[in-house]
């Protein structure tokens, strides 16, 4: 009887600590129950500090730190800019029917890559950092993905070898070929560049759908490399646009955008998302985007003549 007591009152006061918990701090028991369904140890959720967790991005397995700036989104949103996740599914799904080839560019730990690949037929994804691709190819292989190729080189407008300016520890997703990106960046060697058109031609991919890049301000250079690709397969292009009139290899106005694709290409930019539910609106990018600033936008370039099947809103 008096261990059935105790047990009683073990579980009145853990309701009694939730009620609390739920009406002064949401937020924090939402923090411990993500921590304790989560985390890879329970005592982290007492230690504080930074937490390894496994989280479950629609049934695709990542191990992940809070320490990092994309692992903390997805420990606490179920994923990193879900919206760009959940666009990029729906255009494989309304526009290719989930047959078609997908081109990751930057693909980082491969969250992006590791989320489409069940709605692509081939995933091609391109990462020179080889502490992140660690990760990437551990979680290719424990979630048993089978039509991800990943190529351990960046994409540019020529084959060579560059200074890479890795990240910091808490923002493995500002690794940049442009010296002074981010002033937390470090010079870690020269690393390879492919042009993009020649890497894809020499890996077998079939007819490019869709493309995504976030390659932290070097993307016009890396568009100039796909120039043929572009041209061939007319896919869709969601990309990060970093805009620094300081940069000698920005983009610098919308026309120089406009010629990095071919004729009969549109432009919208993402003008509200939400990072826990991944619903997003998509408008035109003019009165948006700037070229005599620096910002980034996030910016999907399309063929008008798959105009009627991008999605302008999620839901």
């Amino acid at each position: 009887m008096k261990a059935l007591r105790l047990t009683a009152a073990g579980v009145l006061t853990v309701i009694a600590l939730s009620g609390y918990l739920y009406l002064s701090d949401p937020a924090g028991l939402h923090r411990i129950y993500l921590c304790f369904t989560q985390s890879k140890s329970i005592a982290t959720c007492y230690q504080g500090g930074s937490i390894d967790f496994v989280a479950s991005i629609d049934g695709i397995r990542y191990e992940g730190n809070t320490g990092n700036g994309v692992d903390n989104d997805i420990f606490y949103y179920g994923a990193y800019e879900k919206h760009i996740l959940y666009f990029l599914r729906d255009v494989m799904r309304t526009v290719y029917g989930n047959r078609g080839t997908f081109v990751d560019v930057g693909a980082n730990t491969g969250q992006h890559s590791l989320f489409i690949s069940r709605f692509a037929s081939e995933v091609h994804a391109f990462e020179p950092w080889e502490p992140v691709l660690e990760r990437f190819r551990r979680m290719v292989e424990f979630n048993h993905i089978k039509n991800i190729v990943i190529h351990p080189v960046a994409l540019g407008d020529e084959n060579s070898k560059k200074p890479f300016y890795k990240p910091s520890e808490d923002n493995l997703g500002t690794g940049s070929f442009i010296n002074g990106f981010s002033k937390k960046n470090s010079y870690a060697g020269d690393l390879e560049i492919q042009i993009g058109d020649d890497a894809l031609n020499k890996a077998g991919a079939k007819t490019v759908a869709l493309i995504k890049m976030d390659i932290e301000g070097y993307e016009k250079l890396a568009l100039k490399g796909l120039r043929r690709s572009l041209r061939k397969d007319r896919p869709i292009v969601e990309f990060e646009l970093s805009t620094d009139p300081k940069s000698p290899v920005s983009i610098k106005s919308k026309e120089e955008l406009t010629a990095l694709f071919p004729e009969n290409y549109e432009f919208l930019v993402f003008a509200a998302d939400d990072p826990s539910t991944g619903a997003y609106i998509l408008v035109p990018m003019d009165g948006i985007l700037r070229f005599d600033v620096a910002q980034q936008h996030d910016v999907i370039a399309f063929p008008i003549e798959k105009k009627k099947d991008i999605p302008l809103k999620r839901p």
